[in-house]
């Protein structure tokens, strides 16, 4: 329906008209495609094995060795076939590897992002928890 509306202001004439307007349909659905795969922004090494290749204690004491650290989950693993527990926290900038139960007690270092994609530790010091005076620089790598 067209409705003409003429106004007189002065000397000027105007003209407006109502345009009908017609709603929108509504649009067809459309299916939101999602990937159902879970994807953890950390890193993990479950599923591997490493290899301790070196150690440098406290007192200084150089050891050249050659243990197995097999991580069987995200909270298990072996220490030359012995069954322990281990952590791999997140920090803001690192990765904190807690491993219990070894020959050094129960120690703890941080890593980088580089250490775990590159399977090479590199005389990372692990300090012991309850001592944080006492640490030990380990070397081992990823078979």
């Amino acid at each position: 329906m067209k409705l003409f509306l003429f106004l007189f202001s002065g000397s000027m004439l105007m003209s407006c008209y109502k345009q009908d307007i017609k709603p929108q349909q509504p649009l067809d659905p459309t299916p939101i495609v999602t990937d159902s795969t879970f994807v953890d922004s950390t890193l993990s090494i479950a599923g591997q094995t490493w290899v301790i290749t070196k150690v440098l204690n406290t007192d200084f004491h150089d050891d050249s060795r050659s243990d197995t650290l097999v991580f069987i989950d995200n909270d298990d693993y072996t220490f030359n076939g012995y069954p322990s527990k281990y952590n791999l926290g997140v920090t803001p900038t690192t990765y904190k590897l807690t491993l219990y139960d070894t020959p050094w007690g129960n120690i703890s270092g941080s890593l980088l992002n580089y250490n775990i994609v590159s399977g090479s530790i590199d005389g990372l010091v692990f300090y012991d928890i309850f001592n944080t005076y006492d640490d030990t620089k380990i070397w081992m790598y990823r078979l």
